[in-house]
């Protein structure tokens, strides 16, 4: 677990709302590229699909909205992921995730995500509802009415799958703890690219390289 006096300063500065009670600003935590942990310590570790997606985190003020941030303010390329205010009307949250766009055999497709992000006039990305449709898949929350960074994976995960966050196009995928061997053999077969293992007792490091999360892809897998 990454503990660095760096560290520990990033997330007291972005763990706390802002000025108005302005929700956190975060920047998402990333993972390192590596092999599968080995049998000696899979156990420590969730595995998750490697979606490829759009990384988004998102605002929910609980006033009805929701502010999607991907390097930039992207709500208003993504309307249908509205939706989600609905679904989680209060407290205030914080959540991660990844923008997907599916192929006609329902999995992720990087080209017709990058079409879809290509779009900003109104009209265009109207039609793209239709012939574009995204689903956003959450995986991870930094703040439910109080920062929720310091938890373990497993507690945030808890949280996460406790509201229940599923409508059209919002999915909170699952995740496979200590399961290394079936999460890889599933995201094979499904045709996703790989597997993010993370480790169930760390932190949320907003901004932050972490060997805790590790991204095995296939490819590399298959070596």
């Amino acid at each position: 677990m990454c503990t660095t006096g760096a560290t520990l300063e990033t997330m007291s500065v972005h763990s706390s709302p802002g000025p108005g009670g302005a929700l956190p600003a975060l920047s998402p935590m990333l993972a390192v590229i590596g092999p599968l942990p080995g049998p000696e310590t899979e156990a420590e570790y969730a595995y998750e699909t490697l979606w490829n997606g759009a990384r988004v985190i998102v605002h929910l003020p609980g006033d009805g909205s929701v502010r999607l941030l991907s390097g930039q303010d992207v709500t208003a390329q993504y309307p249908e992921l509205q939706a989600l205010a609905a679904l989680l009307p209060g407290p205030e949250a914080v959540l991660d995730g990844e923008i997907v766009t599916l192929d006609g055999q329902g999995r992720a497709s990087v080209a017709r995500l990058q079409q879809r992000m290509s779009l900003h006039h109104p009209t265009a990305v109207a039609h793209a509802r239709e012939d574009l449709p995204v689903q956003l898949m959450l995986y991870d929350i930094l703040y439910l009415g109080e920062p929720t960074l310091q938890l373990p994976y497993t507690a945030r995960r808890d949280l996460l799958d406790d509201l229940a966050l599923a409508a059209p196009g919002i999915t909170v995928p699952p995740a496979w703890p200590a399961m290394a061997a079936e999460a890889l053999a599933h995201t094979l077969t499904e045709g996703y690219d790989g597997v993010v293992a993370k480790r169930l007792t760390s932190p949320y490091l907003p901004g932050r390289r972490s060997r805790d999360w590790i991204k095995i892809k296939h490819l590399k897998a298959a070596k």
